[in-house]
């Protein structure tokens, strides 16, 4: 799946009208959204030391093997901190045919879609509650509560090089882990945690294009953030409904010191058998424009630089 992208940057004074003047473009009410992003980095398998001998000097050489030679890209882990209470208005939006989610422009894609659920430990059978729990039934595993506190997998690739496009373009995946240990799945895949930041702002739709005003947030908590994944042992907690635990978010602060917002334009188009059709690109291109146009003398969009958006470990 390709995405197209424009960011803007709006500044503190001007988070208000600017999110005003969107809410009216989209015709929507603002979706609030809050995200809490891990960044895991790949384990680069390890070289073989080759130590030649001759003569009176013996040299050491470090040659990379043949998979370490490849691109090795972060990924993140994705959870959404959103409450029950800030999504009431987005389920009502729902049910009149709209959605608080990203919206994709074409077909969907062979194999693994985005939406398929990836699981990493099996979940064991959730014990009946004790007396000291809540009398109210656990939810369903496919219930929107249960479904609230779900992590997601995204694989972001470097984008494309070169000025083909007046805006951004790079290749994306997403991959939504419902159900099993979380942390154990990272592991297995051979990735470590290297740090963590927030996301926490609002989502608006206009036609096929996600628009997001955020800040990302930096905790100034010292804990690890690894700590709060479901893991095996407490898959029975995560079972109760969501009003019933507690979530402690740690003080956080703007990365930004000078506490500006981004704007960001995304529009995401469908592969069809692994391949994106040139016309959909074409129709995503123009569709995005128009909306840059639209928001002239409000924010001044652009394609950020590629090195920006690199995620391949170096």
């Amino acid at each position: 799946m390709h995405e197209l992208l424009l960011h803007a940057s709006v500044p503190a004074g001007r988070h208000a009208q600017v999110l005003s003047i969107l809410a009216g473009i989209a015709a929507m009410q603002p979706q609030p959204f809050h995200e809490k992003h891990m960044i895991y980095k790949p384990t680069r398998p390890v070289t073989r030391v080759v130590k030649p001998v001759g003569g009176s000097q013996t040299l050491q050489l470090s040659i990379p093997t043949q998979a370490a030679q490849g691109d090795l890209f972060y990924l993140h882990l994705v959870e959404d901190l959103v409450t029950e209470g800030m999504r009431e208005g987005g389920d009502r939006d729902d049910e009149e045919g709209k959605t608080d989610g990203d919206v994709v422009m074409g077909e969907a894609v062979d194999g693994v879609n985005e939406g398929e659920e990836v699981s990493g430990v099996p979940e064991p059978s959730t014990p009946p509650p004790s007396n000291h729990q809540s009398t109210k039934p656990p939810s369903p595993p496919n219930s929107s509560s249960s479904s609230s506190s779900k992590y997601t997998l995204q694989y972001r690739d470097i984008p494309d090089p070169g000025h083909l496009r007046p805006c951004t373009t790079r290749q994306i995946f997403d991959v939504p882990i419902t159900r099993g240990d979380a942390a154990a799945f990272m592991s297995a895949m051979e990735y470590t945690h290297t740090s963590t930041h927030t996301l926490r702002g609002h989502r608006l739709t206009h036609a096929s294009t996600s628009i997001l005003l955020f800040q990302t947030l930096r905790s100034l908590s010292l804990s690890d953030p690894s700590s709060s994944l479901p893991s095996s042992s407490s898959s029975s907690s995560s079972s109760l409904p969501p009003n019933t635990q507690p979530q402690p978010q740690p003080q956080q602060q703007p990365l930004d010191p000078t506490n500006q917002h981004i704007l960001q334009l995304s529009l995401r188009v469908a592969t069809d058998r692994n391949t994106t059709k040139p016309e959909l690109l074409a129709r995503g291109v123009k569709e995005l424009m128009a909306l840059k146009e639209t928001l002239r003398g409000v924010v001044e969009l652009e394609a950020v630089e590629r090195g920006v958006l690199d995620t391949r470990v170096k």
